[in-house]
């Protein structure tokens, strides 16, 4: 065995080794993209949580419920609550816009964003909102949350809680004709 025999081997393990970089490298950045994902996800879930959660504050949850309806009697204590509250909601689809234009947020999460934004712009007090931060913000997101907004007529307010109160007397009607097992 030459010289040169050895420096065709060389070459092909140099070969292969890189072709094993690369698809070591390849793997990794698909990990990489998918822990990117993950990440978005629980970012984007941990806010809205937050945002719920902050509706759990009674003076709040009436605030946001008088804002929502457009109250004639609602304080302007509570209207800055409702109105912060749904600049927090701006800034969480404005955020939420921008992920799903970098390709950092799904189809079908942006998807569920948009039909959340659609009944909230059922409200009259959200559009009020709209209109009146609009200026806030910028660019595209403005296009975007402007033609969802003209997609969208205020509707009647749903009363959850009615629809709850409903669901559960169906639930336990249900669970009284079922027979009991022992």
């Amino acid at each position: 065995m030459g010289l040169s025999d050895l420096a065709s081997i060389g070459s092909l393990v140099s070969g292969v080794a890189v072709i094993i970089s690369l698809i070591y490298l390849s793997i990794q950045v698909r990990l990489a993209d998918r822990n990117q994902q993950a990440s978005i996800r629980q970012g984007r879930s941990t806010r809205t949580v937050n945002l719920f959660m902050e509706t759990t504050n009674p003076s709040l949850c009436d605030a946001i419920s008088k804002g929502f309806d457009g109250d004639d009697d609602i304080s302007a204590t509570q209207f800055r609550q409702f109105r912060n509250y749904w600049m927090a909601q701006i800034s969480h689809a404005e955020d939420s816009f921008y992920q799903h234009e970098n390709l950092l947020l799904n189809d079908a999460a942006f998807e569920t964003f948009i039909g959340a934004l659609k009944n909230a712009f059922r409200s009259p007090g959200v559009r009020a909102v709209w209109k009146g931060s609009r200026d806030t913000c910028a660019g595209e997101f403005v296009e975007f949350m402007d033609n969802v907004y003209a997609e969208t007529t205020v509707g009647p307010a749903i009363d959850s809680f009615a629809l709850w109160k409903a669901d559960v007397a169906k639930e336990k009607l249900s669970a009284m004709q079922q027979p009991t097992s022992r």
